[in-house]
């Protein structure tokens, strides 16, 4: 787990080898980009976050200062989607939370570029606070 102090300017691709994310839709295809480059751009409204291994994938869930996050996944059956869930937290703990299914932003979004990933994520942090 990632010590939730840390700065996310502070964090390079190599300190998270675990994960990748899709390239941006636009502009050169050089690869694809680690979580922290698209965290990065979140960091104004992330409260806190942490990668997790679960059923042979991984997982990096997201928490937002509104009380309301994302779990994005990397979906096993094909290479290069993700599955991104909104989620509500209930307590302080990273794994006190559940996922929620009362707003506008869909259940699961299926995504496959760094704009998608960050359009969904930026209508879960803007839910208001229940």
């Amino acid at each position: 787990m990632l010590d939730q102090n840390l700065y996310l300017e502070t964090i390079t691709a190599a300190d998270m080898p675990w994960i990748s994310l899709p390239p941006p839709s636009v502009g050169p295809q050089d690869g694809r980009l680690a979580p922290c480059q698209l965290l990065a751009s979140l960091q104004p409204v992330i409260a806190s976050w942490h990668h997790r291994s679960r059923q042979g994938g991984n997982q990096v869930v997201i928490r937002f200062h509104n009380g309301f996050g994302a779990i994005i996944s990397e979906y096993r059956l094909l290479e290069g989607i993700y599955e991104i869930a909104p989620l509500q937290f209930f307590g302080p703990e990273d794994e006190n939370y559940e996922f929620y299914f009362r707003s506008h932003v869909p259940d699961l979004t299926w995504c496959s570029d760094r704009d998608e990933i960050l359009r969904v994520c930026e209508q879960i942090s803007r839910l208001l606070p229940v």
